[in-house]
């Protein structure tokens, strides 16, 4: 198996060196395969890039990994065709996520690679913390394939999570800059979420009737939870509550419940402009949610099995301050009982004392965008003089 891959990676990079035959372009490229579209991360740094300097030639790629082996083909042959030729004729690539090009390819000295990563703070395990775990690979197969290897810079939320990036990436700290991701500007814009929340109404008229409960679980990697699921969903008041589902975009699980709104539309943080509380379990959203002051609640029904497959970089009981329910019935209890609370209070949704965590994960402040589009066109500028 090694030595296949030691093969195969020498195929690549002998492809690579036909790409790098062209000349590089003053270019930033915004390679994901975490959507299929333009992220809302990337789509707000691409506007602020554009903003700061209309001359930046930006190019945007993006391509989640099909099912099936058909799939598997074509996304091999747009690696080895235009993935390369971006890789090799770019002076900087931003990533959101694990990119195999970036990893087992030998780059041009100028070439600059900034993994932005998708998720917020630290919580599960991730990078080679999830190395030899039951939903990671392997340590032989993650240094065969480089794993995380060629990255100029990785952003993270905090200086709290700053030597856990480090050690997820196996980097220097000082190659870890402190920037959250550019959805944290939107998360605390109150006009933005009333623009988003009229607009999301206009074609969901039900959800401005009742108060709005958000189920956004994590995504569990050959783990059929459909029982689980189904508790919640069977335990739920329809009558006097709207429940929103989003599940994982990764998950094929077939909801098949008229009572439930799935919103395809709009994305989980989309959904916050009206969701009054939000039901979760190992998620990074806890930390989108936290910094948009919504009332999280943490339905956590197969804890012992997560920690066996997966596990958690932090300490989830003590450092997360959450309660965490493992019966949908108490888990509603709860919910229904705080929201009644606080619409008799006529309380905003405001903060909890038990949600300050959140300044320890994410950075407090606003203008992240800004500031990274100043970062990027900064290290463009670098890679233009090598």
């Amino acid at each position: 198996m090694q030595i296949m891959l030691k093969i195969a990676i020498a195929i690549c990079n002998g492809i690579y060196g036909i790409h790098k035959l062209f000349p590089v372009r003053n270019r930033i490229a915004m390679v994901s395969r975490q959507s299929s579209t333009l992220t809302l991360d990337m789509r707000l740094l691409k506007e602020e890039l554009e903003r700061q300097n209309p001359e930046v030639e930006i190019l945007t790629l993006n391509r989640m990994i099909p099912p099936g082996l058909a799939g598997k083909i074509k996304y091999l042959w747009y690696m080895v065709t235009r993935e390369m030729h971006v890789f090799a004729t770019s002076r900087v690539v931003l990533l959101e996520g694990y990119c195999i090009n970036a990893s087992i390819l030998h780059h041009r000295k100028e070439l600059s690679i900034i993994q932005l990563w998708h998720a917020l703070g630290v919580l599960k395990q991730f990078g080679y913390y999830a190395v030899g775990t039951e939903e990671g690979h392997s340590e032989a197969l993650a240094k065969a394939m480089h794993m995380h290897e060629n990255y100029e810079y990785a952003i993270c939320s905090s200086e709290f999570c700053r030597p856990y990036y480090a050690k997820a990436f196996r980097m220097p700290e000082s190659r870890i800059k402190v920037c959250p991701l550019p959805r944290t500007d939107l998360l605390t814009d109150r006009e933005y979420r009333r623009r988003k929340r009229e607009e999301i109404i206009r074609r969901y008229p039900e959800l401005g009737k009742r108060p709005n409960v958000l189920y956004a679980p994590t995504f569990r990697n050959g783990e059929d939870i459909t029982e689980h699921l189904n508790s919640l969903f069977e335990a739920f008041n329809y009558e006097e509550y709207n429940l929103i589902v989003k599940l994982h975009p990764v998950d094929r699980t077939g909801i098949h419940r008229d009572e439930i709104f799935e919103c395809p539309e709009f994305t989980a943080m989309e959904l916050f402009s009206l969701t009054d509380a939000l039901i979760t379990d190992y998620s990074s959203i806890i930390y989108e949610a936290a910094t948009a002051e919504i009332p999280i609640y943490l339905y956590t029904f197969d804890l012992d099995r997560y920690l066996e497959r997966r596990g958690f970089i932090i300490d989830f009981m003590k450092d997360i301050p959450l309660e965490k329910y493992r019966k949908p019935t108490e888990l509603l209890e709860r919910v229904y009982e705080d929201e009644k609370r606080r619409r008799a209070e006529s309380a905003e949704l405001h903060l909890d004392t038990s949600q300050s965590f959140i300044q320890k994960y994410v950075q407090p402040g606003t203008g992240n965008t800004r500031r990274l589009a100043e970062w990027v066109l900064q290290e463009l500028a670098k890679s233009s003089k090598s």
